[in-house]
């Protein structure tokens, strides 16, 4: 038991280094490119922001693609037997046309649907991916205030001078 816990000792602030060290190197390199130019600065919001909409926009087409573990549902009046094996009938309303894919008889459009569930879960998936953009647009946002506010003292000075 000892020695967990001393082996515990010495990996839990190793763990903790190799989780923040990147955090802390993104932030302070976002505040270098905030001090050198405000354009600069939007850089890391723009890719974080990119990244997460890439992330959500691709989870939101697999998602559409796969319906209650890969049940995929046939238009026209015809059943479709999903790898689950129950057959699953199909209906005319709230689905979205996705490309046809083989066994599904000719003439027929498959469509599936992205139900509720996915589309909360979309919704979570997209806060929780734009944390980091909110973080790196509020520095942009302090660094822009706190550049305005010099810019506003300096025309203040040359004001009372002149």
């Amino acid at each position: 038991m000892g020695f967990n816990f001393g082996v515990g000792l010495v990996v839990l602030p190793i763990m903790l280094l190799l989780f923040f060290l990147p955090i802390a190197l993104l932030v302070a390199l976002q505040a270098w490119l905030c001090k050198k130019s405000l354009k600069l600065g939007l850089i890391l919001p723009g890719l974080s922001l990119a990244l997460s909409l890439m992330m959500v926009f691709s989870m939101g087409a697999f998602s559409a693609l796969t319906f209650e573990g890969g049940k995929t549902l046939v238009s026209g009046g015809a059943s479709y037997v999903g790898p689950a094996g129950p057959e699953v009938p199909a209906q005319e309303e709230n689905y979205t046309n996705v490309p046809a894919q083989e066994g599904v008889p000719k003439g027929e459009t498959e469509k599936t649907e992205l139900p509720v569930k996915a589309l909360l879960t979309l919704g979570a998936v997209f806060l929780v991916t734009n944390i980091p953009t909110a973080v790196f647009g509020g520095i942009w946002l302090h660094y822009k205030g706190r550049r305005d506010t010099v810019e506003d003292l300096k025309r203040m000075k040359i004001e009372d001078l002149g």
